[in-house]
Order: C-alpha cells, then structure tokens, then sequence
C-alpha cells in the first residue's frame, strides 16, 4: 500500500495539472467565441459538404437570390439561371435554416467565403492558420462589417433532421406537400450537376422507393461530415490550449519540478495543498466561463497560499539574510550557488512537462485526482482479528 505521503505527492501534482489544464481550456473558450470559430467552422463544413469548396458563398444573399435561384431551376421557371450559386447559401437563405439558432436571420450576416485555394507556405503563414485555418482565411465581411463580430453571430449547431427537412424543401418544391420518391427523383434529375445534387442523386439511389430511408441517408450523410468538422475544431482548439497553456505557465512560473521538490521535501506544504485539492472539481456545466476561470484561479492561490511555488516571487534561497542573488537567482531560474546552466535547463524542463500535462485535458486529470482521493480515502485493509 502506497504511503499517505507519496499519495499527497501525487494528489499534489495532479491538481496542479488538472487546474492549468483547466485555465487554458476555459481561456481557449472564451478565445473560440471572441474569434467565433464554432459558427465560422459550422458555416465552412455545411460549404465544403454541399458546395466542396467551389463557389463563393455570400450569405448577404441567401435569401435574395441562392435560395429563390434554386427554388426556380426546381420548379422548372423560365428565368431560372443557367448556373446555380452556391447551395450552401441557398440552403441557409430558405425558411428552414434562415434563422436557426441565432438572432435575425442568416442573411443580415454580412459574410462571403470565396472559392478554396491553396494555403499559403512559410512560417507567419503557418501562425496565422493557427487562429485562422483552411477554409476560415477566406472569409471576408461585405461592407462595413467586421468578420469577428459577423462570425460569433452565426448559428453553432444544425441538427440533422433540420438540414434534412431544408435539403427537401429545396430541391423538391412541393405546394401540396406530397413528396414522394418519384418527386424527389425527378427533382434531383432535372437539377444542373453540382456538387450538392451528385450527392443527391446517390442517397437517392440507395434509398429506392422510400421516402424515410431518404431522409435518414440525408441525415446520416449530415452527421459523418459534421464529425470530421467537429475533428477539425478540436484540431484546431487544442493546438489554441497548447499555445495558452505555454503563455500560463511562463506568466504564472509553473514548474513541474519545483512544485514536485517543494511536494517531497516539505511536509506542510504537501498536506495543505491535498486539503485544497481535495476541494477541487472541474468547471460545472452551469457556470459561466468567466466564473468558471474566477473560481479556478482562485484554487490555485489557494494551492499557492499554502506553500506552493507558483508565481516570480522571491525563491526561499534568496529568502534567506544575507543571501547574494540577482534578478535571475531570484526568480529560480539560476542558483546562487553556481551551475545556474543546469538550473537553467532544470527550469526550462518544468516549464515544459507542464505543457505536456495539458495534452490530456482537465477532465483526464480531475478524474484522476477523483480516484487518487478514492484510493486515500479507503485507507489499509484491516487485520484479521484472532478467532
């Protein structure tokens, strides 16, 4: 059985862990909806699904001209267009979709995304892409309107079903409401190729006669590609953790090394911060973000209050009278002692075992510390008593 220190040790480190991963997730959060990736990632897989990228999508005319264009090629008009815009815009200009999840309607959005082109090479073009990947560069405001404020606007989930439900009323413009297979095919068939209607025609296809397998193969379709969106958000979210992460650790001196030598060697300090890592959960669904970082700021003063080494104070050496240290001898980053290369390099590892702490996530490691108190809590198995 592990002694009660070794486990405070631990219960220590991972709360350190859990709560720097935590900060950085939170603060990544509040930098995903200032910069609003959810709806600009939403609004660039729904375009690359029905429009792979091809055609401009201008949502200031969704409603005006995508979507009453396409509702004319279906119904067969005589002023219908040749060429067909994009139908992503179409599909977010209709009734459906035009106001789904957000205020006003979709078409008040004063953005263009212009035809895919190849990323731009290079260093700065690569950090660019790191607030601003793939499809998100080409993203621009029409008019006066600022693409920030115009992209944390946009609707951050579509359900399947409403999407399914748009896709029909768009290419299928039935009055009478009866939409059967053989519309639906006729429909798809008589639509100019595109993107969108090459995809139609094959979940036509497999749905045959049947109107329920059609809708539930548009839906399905839906889901798959909006997965691997939601892969590329979190791609992207969490190279924006690393990033904050590193700016936290640096700001706040979290060494892993040092809180781990102040852990082992001083037996106050370890028992007071396991007391305040026993109080620690992870964010509550019901907490605002900025309540959420205010709270867990707060556990890491707290962590700090008790002895732990976070912050540039002054290190204990230089604490003591008399001591000889500079700025750097200060901060730990060099010893008064000499080998302050080795210190040196010792700091620089810290710094970096804490970001690779936040690759796992707050979640891994308040979970950890969850069953490491549950481990501390059960305590030895008792001794048999002599019969």
């Amino acid at each position: 059985m592990l002694s009660s220190a070794i486990i405070d040790l631990v219960i220590g480190l991972v709360f350190v862990f859990a709560v720097t991963a935590a900060l950085s997730s939170a603060a990544t959060e509040l930098i995903s909806r200032f910069l609003g990736l959810r709806g600009a990632y939403l609004l660039t897989g729904l375009r690359e699904l029905v429009d792979s990228g091809e055609l401009t999508t201008d949502l200031g005319k969704a409603a005006t001209t995508a979507y009453q264009d396409w509702q004319k090629k279906a119904r067969g008009d005589a002023d219908a267009p040749a060429e067909l815009p994009s139908a992503a815009s179409a599909l977010l200009g209709g009734p459906i979709l035009g106001s789904q999840g957000m205020v006003g309607q979709i078409s008040e959005r004063k953005l263009k995304l212009e035809p895919s082109s190849p990323p731009a090479s290079g260093f700065w073009a690569r950090m660019g892409r790191m607030f601003k990947p793939g499809q998100l560069a080409a993203m621009t405001a029409n008019g006066r309107g600022n693409v920030r404020s115009e992209r944390r606007s946009l609707p951050a989930y579509i359900s399947s079903a409403s999407f399914a439900d748009a896709v029909i009323d768009l290419v299928v413009p039935d009055a009478h409401g009866q939409t059967t297979m053989s519309t639906i095919r006729d429909k798809v068939n008589d639509l100019p190729e595109t993107p969108l209607t090459r995809s139609l025609q094959a979940l036509v296809k497999n749905a045959g006669d049947d109107v329920t397998r059609f809708r539930t193969g548009v839906e399905r379709w839906y889901d798959d590609h909006m997965d691997r969106v939601t892969g590329w958000y979190k791609r992207h979210v969490a190279v924006i953790t690393l990033v904050v992460g590193a700016i936290l650790v640096i700001l706040l001196n979290i060494n892993a090394l040092t809180i781990g030598r102040t852990l082992y060697t001083d037996n106050t300090v370890r028992t007071a911060v396991s007391a305040v890592a026993a109080r620690g959960t992870n964010c509550a669904a019901d907490q605002t973000q900025q309540q959420c970082l205010s709270r867990l700021s707060g556990q890491l003063s707290a962590a700090a209050t008790a002895g732990l080494p976070i912050g540039w104070g002054t290190v204990r050496d230089c604490a003591e009278p008399k001591a000889q240290c500079n700025w750097l001898d200060q901060r730990g980053l060099f010893s008064r002692h000499g080998n302050s290369g080795w210190q040196f390099v010792l700091a620089l590892v810290g710094f970096l075992i804490m970001v690779i702490a936040l690759v796992p996530g707050a979640q891994f490691w308040f979970g950890l510390l969850s069953k490491i108190g549950s481990l501390r809590s059960t305590g030895p198995k008792p001794a048999d008593s002599g019969s």
